[in-house]
């Protein structure tokens, strides 16, 4: 084989092998500098997320790239913290800096139970999210999460 269809081949296989991602989460260093509402929301602790509500902070803060404590307790997977910030008034159709909100996160990141979740305390499925202004749906369907496409049609998506 010659060495740049060598190149190529070994391009196009770790191309495949990469997962699909369609936003980026908070990495460990920036959930580890999160302080008030967004690092209570990361760990799930309602406790302190109840607290700091109770003390007038601001469910709709936002951190450097524009996530709120529902878009970090999405990524984090705390449905709690979740239901929480809910009922505290969170806005459930937010949108980050690349314009994701709860939804399109939970969607690709193929997040049956917490997209459950959303939707239940009355998240859209019918915004227009990303840079690319596409839908959760068209993120699902796209990464084959049928069971997210199913939702998400279920809850009113656009077709």
């Amino acid at each position: 084989m010659k060495p740049w269809n060598l190149v190529f081949a070994l391009a196009a296989a770790l191309a495949c092998a990469t997962p699909a991602q369609a936003q980026v989460p908070p990495t460990a260093a920036e959930t580890a500098a999160y302080q008030g509402l967004h690092a209570a929301a990361a760990r799930g602790d309602v406790p302190r997320l109840t607290q700091l509500i109770a003390a007038r902070a601001d469910v709709n803060a936002r951190e450097g790239y524009g996530r709120t404590p529902l878009h970090v307790a999405t990524y984090a997977r705390q449905a709690d913290a979740i239901r929480a910030l809910a009922q505290a008034g969170a806005d459930l159709n937010a949108l980050e800096n690349d314009r994701y909100d709860a939804v399109t996160i939970a969607a690709v990141a193929d997040d049956e139970a917490t997209l459950r979740v959303l939707l239940q305390l009355g998240a859209s499925a019918q915004q227009v999210t990303s840079r690319y202004d596409g839908t959760a749906l068209i993120a699902a369907a796209h990464l084959g999460h049928d069971g997210v496409v199913r939702q998400l049609i279920a809850a009113g998506a656009p077709l």
